[in-house]
């Protein structure tokens, strides 16, 4: 098969990755991303259960009505499972039909970062915090137990495995550690347009995101009943 992606120096160094690579069926987005790394298959009960409710083949999780965030609304910014210390690092996301006019956006915590002022550098660099869940800060979505995750402490200026430094800053699940004017300096600050990016969703659309150093938000879309989305996790 064609190798239609970046190796994963280039991801990690890029942090987003875009392309239209045609149709292709979960069997062959799989094999793509098996080629970046390991996909984690279910091996626990609760893993089997999970994918059989929201996945199209082992791995591959479709996110539309009735799967994963399949609901209309917004989407709001967060990262792959800050609080889960066997998060993935990157995250594919593949529009299989019907996406055009659902759009995505991501942040560059990389660039926000280098563009900080000397002082708010040299307070963040030895913060720390804490993640978990609570309904209603990014999502109302009903698949995830609210959870507060108070043994994985990150920290908040991180360097990526291929020597990237940047914020590592999702501001939605992030439960304690950073204090509040700090918190609120920050948030307004990577919040600028500068540091967003806007993807347009087309129908064969691949984005595959480091999920450290960026943090994404998909907006609100009324046609979500329709449209069919499959994401892959990437170790």
């Amino acid at each position: 098969m064609k190798n239609y992606l970046l190796n994963r120096k280039d991801l990690f160094t890029n942090l987003i990755y875009v392309n239209n690579i045609g149709k292709k069926t979960p069997e062959e987005l799989l094999e793509l991303a098996s080629i970046i790394g390991e996909v984690p298959l279910p091996k626990t009960e609760n893993q089997i259960r999970r994918f059989k409710a929201l996945g199209e083949i082992p791995g591959v999780i479709k996110v539309t009505a009735g799967g994963l965030f399949g609901h209309k609304e917004v989407l709001d910014w967060h990262a792959n499972l800050p609080s889960d210390p066997n998060r993935c690092s990157l995250i594919l996301i593949y529009a299989n039909k019907n996406s055009e006019g659902s759009i995505t956006s991501w942040i560059d915590n990389r660039q926000s970062y280098d563009d900080l002022p000397k002082d708010i550098k040299e307070r963040c660099k030895d913060i720390k915090f804490t993640c978990g869940f609570k309904r209603g800060n990014y999502t109302d979505d009903k698949f995830f137990n609210e959870h507060h995750n108070k043994d994985l402490i990150h920290n908040l200026v991180y360097t990526n495995e291929e020597g990237i430094k940047g914020l590592f800053f999702p501001f939605l699940q992030i439960m304690e550690g950073i204090p509040t004017d700090l918190f609120d300096y920050l948030k307004q600050h990577i919040l600028q347009d500068k540091y967003r990016y806007d993807h347009h969703w087309k129908d064969g659309d691949v984005v595959i995101s480091e999920q450290w150093l960026t943090i994404h938000k998909r907006h609100a879309f009324e046609n979500m009943n329709e449209r069919l989305m499959y994401r892959i996790a990437i170790k």
